[in-house]
């Protein structure tokens, strides 16, 4: 008796592969045309930069009272990080700071890796938009000092300061939004994602 086999695992691989192709030719295309548009040689640079958030949540007071805002912030931060532009395009960097939750009171410190990417769309190069993504350690100082896992994902705008004769860039000035993740190791305490408006300055 002949037995037909199933043949949606090999459509189903087939498939993957045609988009793993595809994909493949967009980065080599994106690729090509950012070599065109970029220096031959890496721009190695240190960098310095610090950093002003604070997290938005939902006004519970907006429904009973139309005049309040119906966002209200919920804390501050204030980070800094060192590290180096490894291309004109990208930098990797250490990053560190405190931050004040007012729901639920909680001061934690992240200690995280970050890249960044901030690729150039113009030739005059003074705005560029930027995704940048962190991952680490945070570490919780008080309600008995306990620590998590620590992520988070920004997309903003950079532009650029320009030195008095305009003839180099000596800082970058940031807008950005971001989505923190905070994943503590207590079962009783919950997790935390806040949602965040923030501006930054890069010293170069």
């Amino acid at each position: 008796m002949l037995t037909m086999h199933n043949p949606y695992p090999i459509l189903k691989t087939a498939c993957l592969k045609k988009i793993l192709l595809t994909v493949l030719l967009l980065l080599g295309s994106v690729a090509s045309r950012a070599q065109e548009s970029m220096p031959l040689k890496p721009v190695k640079k240190n960098y310095f930069q610090w950093e002003l958030a604070a997290p938005i949540k939902q006004n519970e007071a907006f429904g009973e009272d139309e005049e309040q805002p119906f966002f209200r912030p919920g804390g501050a931060y204030l980070r800094v990080g060192f590290g180096r532009r490894v291309v004109d395009w990208m930098s990797l960097g250490l990053h560190t700071g405190i931050e004040w939750k007012s729901d639920p009171g909680l001061v934690s410190a992240p200690v995280f890796g970050n890249i960044k990417i901030a690729p150039k769309l113009s030739q005059d190069d003074e705005v560029r938009p930027f995704v940048s993504f962190g991952y680490g350690k945070v570490f919780v100082l008080n309600k008995d000092r306990f620590s998590g896992n620590f992520l988070r994902g920004n997309l903003g705008l950079d532009v650029a300061v320009l030195s008095e004769n305009e003839e180099r860039q000596k800082g970058v000035l940031s807008v950005f939004i971001e989505i923190s993740y905070y994943h503590f190791k207590p079962e009783d305490f919950d997790n935390l994602s806040t949602f965040n408006i923030g501006l930054g300055y890069t010293f170069l």
